[in-house]
């Protein structure tokens, strides 16, 4: 399912988090994804996926805009936040 980030049905800290993902080119639902905690802290996509739920077209079905988030603990990736998205952003 496609979102457009300009008018998400979400709050603005969740747009704003959404905005910086789009930036870095991580916009696919279902890939896995890896940023620098300098490109997106942490404590942002947490808040995007505790807060970040959308509706599925035409339905009550709710989808969250990210599907997971992990830290990288060890091996050469260690500091690295791992995340996949629920939706594509738009």
């Amino acid at each position: 399912m496609d979102i457009a980030v300009a008018d998400a049905p979400v709050d603005e800290g969740c747009r704003r988090v959404m905005k910086k993902l789009v930036e870095h080119g991580c916009n696919a639902a279902g890939t896995p994804y890896s940023v620098e905690p300098f490109q997106v802290a942490e404590t942002e996509l947490r808040y995007l996926q505790r807060h970040g739920e959308v509706y599925g077209s035409g339905t009550s079905l709710v989808l969250p805009v990210l599907r997971s988030v992990e830290v990288e603990r060890e091996g050469a990736n260690v500091g690295k936040i791992r995340f996949v998205l629920g939706v594509n952003l738009v």
